[in-house]
């Protein structure tokens, strides 16, 4: 890989993903480049559109990735086909509900609309998760094996006391989600919250998203968590044979 491209994409990074405009120093001590080093990305993001500067002298992202974002989200056509589905699912359960997709190997959000009840989870487009813990992460590993294997290749971290970490444990589990044709997170990434995701497929037969559900615990005891698992999973299959997907295809 090119060294010089890959100190740019890092810094940046690290300047999207931070909450507060950062120096010269913060960024070379953080990334552990030399402080003209950091300078000179920094002037090469800011000429091309990508950075500002502050009055103060630190930076912070501009808007041109979210632009850049934005034109390949609408090129995913399954996204715009997924809208109505998803607005449906959110009127009847009254929950959180996502489009979800991997990015990489984590799990990057699509669309989101929020719970109608007063205490909701926090989630929005374009926010990611880890993908061992969380209903659409487990789902698309199990419909990815290859993404999977290069996830599960590093040490996986423990969010909750019910986190799965054990490999043995999470290639059982993902074998168990490919049965069902869907999947549950019971507080496996935060506690009190719980979720249910069922996969989207194309007309190759690929689990290219998921759509799911996230809720508070407190909220679903069984007899509505398997409710919500025939309502996500009855939607992302009309999604899927939107998309052309055929389940007889399969059979």
């Amino acid at each position: 890989m090119d060294k010089t491209a890959v100190k740019l994409l890092r810094l940046y990074e690290h300047l999207c993903r931070a909450e507060t405009p950062l120096g010269v120093s913060a960024l070379a001590s953080r990334l552990r480049l030399t402080k003209s080093n950091a300078h000179r990305i920094l002037r090469t993001l800011t000429g091309l559109g990508y950075a500002l500067q502050t009055p103060d002298g630190q930076y912070t992202p501009t808007l041109k990735a979210w632009e850049l974002g934005t034109l390949v989200l609408n090129r995913l056509d399954f996204v715009q086909i997924a809208k109505p589905y998803l607005s449906e699912l959110n009127v009847t359960t009254g929950e959180s509900v996502y489009l979800a997709t991997l990015n990489g190997t984590a799990v990057v959000y699509l669309d989101v609309l929020e719970s109608h009840y007063p205490i909701r989870i926090n989630a929005a487009i374009g926010g990611s998760g880890p993908s061992h813990c969380s209903a659409s992460g487990k789902l698309l590993l199990a419909y990815n094996p290859l993404i999977a294997a290069q996830y599960l290749a590093k040490p996986l971290e423990k969010y909750t006391a019910r986190t799965v970490t054990r490999l043995p444990d999470v290639h059982r589990k993902l074998e168990a989600i490919r049965r069902a044709g869907y999947s549950i997170n019971d507080e496996e990434w935060v506690e009190g919250v719980c979720g249910v995701a069922a996969p989207i497929h194309d007309s190759h037969r690929q689990g290219i998203a998921a759509i799911g559900i996230t809720a508070l615990k407190e909220r679903v005891n069984r007899a509505k968590l398997k409710q919500l698992t025939t309502l996500v999973s009855d939607t992302a299959r009309r999604v899927s044979t939107k998309l052309g997907y055929r389940e007889s295809l399969t059979r």
